[in-house]
């Protein structure tokens, strides 16, 4: 009896011990899979790594934090960093660091800085952040870093005591130092005005009025505006409706004359300023009606588009010669 059961015994454990070993040759495979991947994951994982490390997770409303990122990776990826807003989140962005790059050996190290601050009281996360690498072959991998959560407070006030009035600005009296700038810069201007002043009155004073040369007649004046005015005549042009062109003729010839007679540039000048400065040269009083008669004439027809009777037209061009005759200028005889 008692052999018999050590047999049956024996036999049970001997389909046990079968079963598991048939269990384990068909997962083996997978196990064999699986612990691939798992040294796979760890070595890449030690190619590369990403840390976000603030220094510190609790600050007052307006204090500044400093994050930290830091990215290692072997020479074979490119890396990527993550833009500024998902590093730090609802938090307002301070400053930026230049990224900086260190080597050792056969890796490289990323550094940035990120200077952040909160201007209200709460949580605030800051991370996760997302690098990504790119290899050699062109496959892209990708790391996350830990995320932590900034605490941000107010200042703590004191209720029990009670609250105490603004205090009014303090009155501070001025010194005389204070007002040395505003002194020197008044009398800079002062006298940057005076000397302008002074300059543009010389300069009126001494610019000499702009005198364009034209070259004179051979014959005396007065013949040169008799012969002038008798081709004027001679042209008919009021009696060919060329009233206009009659009037601006007529009018040059006289203010050309001038010019040959006296040494008067009146060619360029109006009819007002020649009225101004007509006292200033030798003429008889007749002599300044006629020519002021005939230019005024002119003027309207000119500017005020006036149409004169037939008998004006005669009878400015008579003034026109009258004014010559009164001026004309005497050859004295030697005896």
């Amino acid at each position: 009896m008692t052999g018999m059961k050590i047999g049956k015994e024996k036999s049970a454990m001997e389909k046990w011990f079968h079963a598991i070993l048939r269990k384990f040759l068909l997962h083996a495979p997978l196990l064999g899979l699986a612990i691939i991947c798992f040294a796979h994951t760890n070595i890449s994982a030690q190619d590369k790594s990403v840390t976000l490390k603030p220094d510190s997770t609790h600050i007052v409303i307006g204090d500044f934090l400093q994050l930290k990122l830091t990215v290692l990776a072997s020479d074979e990826f490119m890396v990527s960093l993550p833009a500024v807003k998902d590093t730090v989140g609802k938090m307002e962005l301070v400053k930026v660091s230049k990224i900086d790059t260190a080597i050792h050996d056969q890796s490289k190290a990323f550094t940035q800085t990120y200077t952040v601050s909160a201007y209200d009281s709460g949580s605030y996360r800051a991370g996760p952040v997302l690098v990504l690498f790119k290899s050699k072959n062109g496959s892209v991998d990708s790391l996350y870093s830990d995320s932590f959560m900034i605490q941000v407070s107010t200042l703590p006030v004191d209720t029990s005591k009670a609250f105490k009035a603004i205090k009014e600005p303090v009155d501070v009296p001025y010194t005389f130092n204070e007002f040395i700038p505003l002194i020197s810069g008044g009398l800079l201007l002062i006298a940057i005005i005076i000397a302008m002043v002074w300059y543009f009155r010389w300069r009126r004073k001494n610019r000499k009025p702009k005198v364009i040369e034209r070259p004179k007649p051979k014959d005396p004046p007065h013949v040169w505006a008799r012969k002038e005015l008798k081709k004027l005549e001679e042209e008919k042009l009021w009696q060919k409706d060329e009233i206009k062109q009659y009037y601006s003729r007529l009018t040059d010839i006289l203010r050309l004359y001038l010019e040959y007679r006296y040494n008067w540039f009146a060619l360029e000048s109006t009819t007002e300023k020649i009225r101004e400065d007509i006292n200033d040269y030798a003429m008889s009083e007749d002599a300044k009606k006629n020519l002021l008669t005939v230019l005024n004439e002119g003027d309207l027809v000119k500017f005020a588009k006036r149409i004169p009777m037939p008998d004006e037209n005669v009878r400015v061009l008579e003034r026109a010669y009258q004014f010559v005759d009164l001026t004309e200028m005497k050859e004295t005889v030697k005896e």
